[in-house]
């Protein structure tokens, strides 16, 4: 019986301090400033495994979004004078594309670069 209750306590300990891992990594706070046609930084630079939160501030006079395929960040339109949230954690190393996907934006040049290292 006190086999069980110590294994049970072990058992336990591992989960508290696996939570208090967890809950001591701060999500990588990114401010990004949307403009016709452009973000500002265009370039953000990112830890693999650790959330990231993108805040898209749109400055613009049309409505924006952010759109980073790979790791399936999809943020709704953002309308002018406006601020979106969204927070992912990417689990791959790498650069990768993100972009505006309302219409014509992208194509106007309206994209930039995670890189994750």
């Amino acid at each position: 019986m006190s086999r069980r209750i110590s294994g049970l306590a072990v058992a336990g300990l591992v989960v508290l301090v696996a939570a208090a891992v967890y809950a001591g990594v701060a999500a990588q706070k990114v401010t990004v400033v949307a403009k016709e046609f452009s973000y500002t930084p265009s370039r953000i630079t990112v830890k693999a495994g650790q959330p990231v939160q993108v805040v898209l501030d749109n400055k613009g006079v049309l409505e924006h979004d952010f759109v980073l395929d790979r790791f399936r960040v999809k943020m709704g339109a953002i309308q002018p004078g406006k601020t979106g949230t969204v927070t992912f954690t990417p689990n791959a190393k790498g650069t990768f594309e993100f972009y505006c996907s309302i219409p014509g934006h992208k194509e106007a040049g309206m994209k930039g670069t995670l890189v994750v290292q």
